[in-house]
């Protein structure tokens, strides 16, 4: 590099023409050596919650060992605590997921209607 502010020849930030490699160390025209994100390292990373969420989980389940009578319609039992809570929070989140799916499916419907009533109208007006 020069000494002097004016010599342009040997400072490659000046001289547009002088290929110099980018902060990484790569070439402007080379390919990027950039390691892209995976599907596998995208469940791992989705796997931490569950493994927290499975954790407190069993916490409950052993702080919670006392046996408890269930009623359900006709049937009645006993069952520990803990399970008998997990199975109403597991009835809960499936009859969360079977109404939420119906109102899917409406709106699904709709959408379809709304876009079969726009290609309709479009194809007349051709």
């Amino acid at each position: 590099m020069g000494t002097h502010p004016g010599d342009e020849d040997d400072d490659p930030l000046a001289n547009p023409e002088h290929d110099v490699p980018d902060e990484a160390g790569v070439e402007p025209g080379a390919p990027s050596e950039a390691i892209l994100s995976t599907r596998t390292s995208k469940a791992w990373i989705r796997l931490l919650p569950v493994l927290v969420v499975l954790i407190v989980i069993l916490v409950f389940v052993f702080q919670n060992p006392k046996d408890v009578k269930v009623s359900l319609f006709t049937f009645s039992g006993t069952l520990p605590l803990s399970v008998a809570l997990l199975g109403a929070v597991i009835l809960g989140a499936l009859m969360t997921l079977a109404l939420g799916s119906v109102r899917i499916l409406q709106l699904r419907k709709q959408v379809r209607r709304k876009l079969g009533d726009s290609d309709r109208k479009g194809r007349r007006s051709k």
